[in-house]
Formats: structure tokens, C-alpha cells, sequence
């Protein structure tokens, strides 16, 4: 199966039910049932019926389902680091990084 193409949703509940779609399609590409792909998961038929659906679930649930469906790469891009930063440290660095003092004039303070 091709790689999922990139979602231009800006609506959140749009995006979550298009990412519901898309495990569905993936499931159903692979031949899998629903109940199999529960069970390859490690998680409720309910809670995949839901994640397919509706989009709902937890961020774990769905990472399970990615996973049954070899599906993570993708899901690890979303989390990728950003390469204008090295680390957490370097953007926590940036944040604290003060701004210029402004100069004073005739005597009084900024």
C-alpha cells in the first residue's frame, strides 16, 4: 500500500475522522477484519470500531493500531524533530533568551 498522503485538514474533528478513515482503508487494503485487527492491536473490537468511525480514542490506542498496521513510520514523522533545533534543550534555550535592553534617555529608566 502506497504511504498515506499528507492531511490539509485545518478542522481537528475533520482531521480525526480522516485518520479513522485512512486505519480503515489500511485495514481493509491488508484483508484484515476488524476483529483481527483488534487482536493484532491489543485492543478492544469496541474501541477500533470507534478509532475507525468517529476517530475517536487515546493517542496510545491509535499508536497500536499503527503499529499492527505498520503504519508508525508515519506516525513517528508527525513527532519528528524539528531540524532547526538539536534538542529540547536548545529550544528551552532559545525561549529563555532575553530581549535587548532598550537605552536610556535623559536620565530616566526604559
Amino acid at each position: 500500500m502506497d504511504k498515506i498522503t499528507t492531511i490539509s485538514f485545518r478542522n481537528p474533528v475533520d482531521l480525526i475522522r480522516t485518520i479513522g478513515e485512512r486505519l480503515r482503508v489500511a485495514r481493509l487494503a491488508r484483508g484484515w477484519t476488524q476483529e483481527e485487527l483488534a487482536e493484532r492491536s491489543g485492543i478492544a473490537l469496541s474501541t477500533l470500531k470507534l478509532l475507525e468511525a468517529k476517530g475517536q480514542g487515546s493517542l496510545q490506542r491509535l499508536a497500536r493500531v499503527a503499529v499492527a498496521l505498520n503504519l508508525d513510520g508515519d506516525l513517528r514523522e508527525l513527532f519528528a524533530r524539528p531540524a532547526a533545533y538539536e534538542s529540547l534543550e536548545a529550544v528551552k534555550r532559545r525561549d529563555r533568551a532575553r530581549a535587548p535592553r532598550r537605552k536610556v534617555r535623559n536620565g530616566h529608566g526604559a
